[in-house]
């Protein structure tokens, strides 16, 4: 069966199935969701057909607790969870529960450190948390800061080669970092970044690149941490309590800019025409290229899943997406 999986993420990354496959990000297990409700959460999930699992060592209830203090020097608990690293341990639990490890791809990231003997540790302690023998996809979480790429990616060669990890991948990397990574490393074969309507900039840029020479691309918040549904007002004037730019409060920095709200405008525009709720074509916009292999989707509810399935179904006229294109840039 893993086999199969991971045979079928190539497959879309050359274009030969023509929508991308869905996946369940789990950041907010144990951070917006309790641990309870996670399982249900991951069950729904593995109901609906999605057996691709993405998660990381940073993203925990106590590590964004952890962030709030460091950054911003606020002390105050606004998570589920205050564990650490609570999205490996509760997706862990899981797996082992369900008896599905055979059966999916699990994804999971080193976030810090990033030299020899940091990622070997980052390693140890994911598969430790996530009670696994080795991840399908290990991920640099972002490049290293100061640390020459050969350093980490040396080292995710030589895990790869001990078995302990299926494929290599980065986050976060411009095309110039995910061009020396390759230069570095050519098993690099996945690329993470993020993708949506409010934050295109990845189509002019790694997709191509991706698709010219074989790498799956991922494209992860194709909501915007919630910013494209509207939850966050026309200008960013409103944070409710609990949801991602409340726990995460730096996504603000992300998406609080003039182009970011004209594309929110454009939506609600189109919304408004369509009557098609603006999270389902903001998620649809995202799947309908052929050449994205994975779309993560986020979650804090069942709901939030079947979503993206039902947007998966949408079909437009050729031209109906140019009303939410951005507008041409000057030459």
């Amino acid at each position: 069966m893993m086999n199969f999986i991971l045979s079928t993420v190539y497959r879309s990354c050359t274009l030969v199935i023509h929508m991308p496959l869905l996946g369940a990000g789990t950041t907010t297990l144990g951070r917006e969701v309790n641990e309870d409700d996670s399982y249900r959460l991951l069950d729904r999930a593995y109901e609906l057909g999605i057996r691709i699992f993405d998660t990381a060592e940073a993203y925990g209830g106590g590590n964004a607790r952890a962030y709030r203090a460091k950054t911003l020097g606020i002390e105050d608990v606004r998570e589920t969870t205050g564990l650490m690293h609570s999205s490996e341990i509760i997706l862990g639990r899981w797996i082992r529960s369900r008896g599905v490890r055979r059966e999916i791809m699990l994804k999971t990231k080193a976030s810090s450190g990033f030299t020899a003997s940091a990622i070997r540790q980052a390693l140890n302690a994911s598969l430790e948390r996530l009670q696994a023998d080795s991840a399908d996809v290990y991920y640099l979480h972002s490049k290293p800061a100061g640390i020459p790429l050969d350093e980490p990616l040396g080292v995710l060669t030589e895990e790869q080669q001990r078995g302990r990890i299926g494929k290599i991948g980065v986050s976060n990397f411009s095309l110039a970092d995910l061009e020396l990574a390759r230069s570095i490393a050519p098993g690099v074969a996945f690329c993470q970044n993020v993708y949506n309507l409010a934050l295109p900039e990845a189509e002019d840029n790694e997709i191509p690149y991706c698709r010219q020479n074989a790498v799956c691309f991922v494209a992860y918040s194709p909501l915007g941490a919630g910013f494209l549904t509207g939850k966050y007002g026309a200008r960013g004037e409103q944070s409710p309590a609990g949801t991602r730019f409340d726990v995460i409060p730096g996504h603000r920095d992300v998406y609080f800019h003039d182009s970011c709200f004209d594309a929110l405008a454009r939506l609600r525009q189109l919304s408004a025409e369509t009557r098609i709720p603006q999270h389902l074509l903001a998620l649809a916009w995202v799947l309908r290229r052929p050449d994205i292999g994975i779309v993560l989707i986020g979650a804090t509810k069942p709901s939030h899943l079947e979503n993206a399935f039902e947007a998966s179904r949408l079909r437009f006229e050729d031209g109906f997406w140019k009303k939410l294109d951005r507008a041409p840039k000057d030459d």
